[in-house]
């Protein structure tokens, strides 16, 4: 006879969740809670619904304690929440069905942040774009349109889908986005942070499509909207200091990407190196970086100019900064013995912080041979990352099906730019086409492009050591690792690719570029030029006459090309 008494049987081996996705609870089956799209729904090609509010912040009770730079109480309270029939209207306006907050551009967009690799994220920063980024698209219709817009932007240009009409898609959604962010910021109905994320978001569309005056316009607006917050109160549950240190990170790409041009951010008092040993790696590097190209973008006037005319103040600024850039180094060595892909985070701050320093150390000095003596330094950003990408791609990376695989889009800055600053000035014929491979692995990171800086460093090549093919990559070490190999006057001081219609016209129709040309600008001859008259007087670009305001062909030769997307990722996997 059955006991009566005895107990039902429940699963204890289980963990239960009330936050699984509307698909799977309608399918009766356990959902894995995968962000932003569950994975059982992407197995079985259905269209995951979303998730219930909370779901992000709460149903991982072993992440609940995550910081992240906005708490989980500053979300749209009931009484600031529009009401139903405002967000259906809203919805309806972006051709979303109002009864599913799924879009397949919007799990596009947030799967590219989620799935990117962490470069020199902190756990803050991780956090913000892995899970709270995804719960205000949950929530926030202008943020929702935003990541749509960027997801738009991504598929066109990054995965170059085959529309008859490139662009126009990403073209709608953006204006869109634009019109509700507008009016999100007249009144701040939700705080700023939603309206920070929208922003950013529309920065990031245009930065794809290679319109980085327009990206830059979108990232000085969120520069403005903090800035310009009087009331304390709209900050209460905001992380400042992590929001301002991801601000300062984006704001770097402005001072790496463009010529001699200072960070958007002000500049803050000169901060010595015992105050910054309180910080994080992160964080005290970001303070220096952020001071040293303040300081850079004045002292590169007077790189083309008599040692005699360059301000005393000027020398001793710069040997502060290399002073506390050699401290950080020291402070940050990587554990010799350790996992590399465990100080992915470390590796990457170093190899900025070893770009920054050779840049400073350089900045007043006109010859380029100059680069020559800080090797080291160099083969240090290539063997680190190098071997930072070999780590992960040995734990597993490319055994991912190649249909699930997405190009990779970092915001903030990563390892593009300083293996670009290498291959560039490192004129060793071995070493630099070690950091253009690297290069071509690197996906996107803000304004930097994989394959446009890529092929660019070809042309460099081609220019300075008069050939280049795609086999050499391969070669290894039957390359002349020497850089005295390439003579002073065949170096080019200054190389940018450039927008022949200024960010009007239309993209390329196959790689979906508009920077087409490549610009190279070489001194005829440098001792003879600080000699000259004109070398007496400081220039903030110093290929273009003062008093002309035309190119100096006197002293400066010129060379246009078209630049040639001809290198990708394919070129480099063997």
């Amino acid at each position: 006879m059955v006991d009566a008494t005895k107990p039902k049987r429940t699963r204890t081996n289980v963990k239960q969740s009330k936050f699984g996705c509307f698909t799977c609870k309608a399918r009766r089956i356990k959902c894995d809670e995968g962000k932003p799209a569950c994975q059982r729904c992407l197995i079985s090609k259905r269209e995951c619904q979303g998730y219930p509010r909370g779901a992000y912040a709460d149903s991982d009770s072993t992440e609940s304690t995550t910081l992240s730079i906005v708490s989980a109480s500053s979300s749209p309270s009931d009484s600031s929440t529009p009401s139903p029939v405002a967000v259906i209207s809203a919805l309806r306006s972006l051709a979303f069905n109002p009864y599913s907050l799924s879009s397949p551009f919007v799990d596009l967009g947030c799967t590219v942040l989620v799935q990117s690799p962490r470069r020199a994220r902190n756990n803050v920063e991780q956090t913000f774009w892995s899970r709270t980024v995804p719960q205000l698209a949950q929530s926030i219709p202008s943020v929702r349109a935003a990541i749509e817009a960027f997801g738009t932007s991504y598929s066109e240009y990054v995965l170059r889908g085959t529309s008859s009409r490139p662009g126009f898609e990403t073209t709608k959604r953006y204006s869109q986005a634009l019109r509700m962010v507008q009016q999100d910021l007249a009144t701040l109905p939700n705080g700023p942070i939603p309206c920070v994320v929208a922003c950013l978001f529309l920065g990031f569309v245009e930065a794809l499509q290679q319109r980085l005056n327009k990206a830059l316009v979108h990232l000085q607006g969120t520069f403005s909207l903090m800035m310009s917050l009087t009331d304390k109160q709209l900050l209460d549950e905001v992380d400042t200091d992590s929001l301002v240190l991801l601000l300062k990170k984006l704001d770097l790409h402005v001072a790496t990407y463009a010529v001699s041009h200072p960070p958007n951010l002000p500049m803050k008092p000169f901060v010595m190196g015992d105050v910054l040993q309180s910080y994080p790696p992160d964080g005290s590097l970001f303070k220096i970086l952020h001071s040293n190209y303040h300081f850079t973008a004045k002292a590169f006037r007077y790189k083309y100019t008599s040692r005699r005319t360059i301000p005393p103040e000027l020398l001793i600024e710069q040997g502060r900064q290399l002073a506390n850039l050699k401290q950080w180094l020291s402070l940050n060595e990587i554990p010799s013995t350790s996992n590399t892909e465990s100080h992915e985070s470390l590796i990457v701050l170093r190899s900025q912080c070893l770009a920054a320093l050779v840049n400073t150390a350089t900045i007043m000095e006109p010859r380029e041979t100059a680069y020559d003596c800080y090797g080291p330094e160099f083969e240090e950003i290539i063997t680190s990352i190098g071997a930072l990408l070999l780590s992960k791609s040995l734990q597993g990376a490319p055994r991912q099906k190649s249909s699930d695989w997405l190009p990779s889009f970092v915001p903030e800055m990563g390892i593009i730019h300083p293996l670009y600053f290498t291959a560039k000035k490192y004129r060793s014929p071995f070493w630099r086409r070690k950091a253009l491979s690297l290069i071509l692995k690197s996906g996107k990171e803000g304004p930097w492009c994989a394959e446009t800086e890529g092929s660019l460093i070809a042309a460099i090549i081609n220019a300075e050591e008069g050939t280049f093919d795609k086999a050499s990559l391969s070669l290894g070490h039957t390359l002349d690792q020497s850089p005295a190999c390439i003579p002073e006057e065949q170096r080019y001081s200054q190389v940018w690719a450039s927008d022949p219609e200024s960010e009007n016209g239309d993209c390329t129709h196959y790689t979906r570029k508009r920077y087409t040309r490549t610009m190279m600008y070489r001194c005829r001859d440098v001792e003879a030029y600080m000699r000259d008259r004109k070398g007496q007087i400081p220039r903030g670009i110093p290929w273009v006459d003062p008093e002309t305001c035309e190119i100096d062909d006197e002293w400066w030769i010129g060379r246009e090309e078209p630049l040639e997307i001809t290198l990708s990722l394919i070129d480099v996997i063997r």
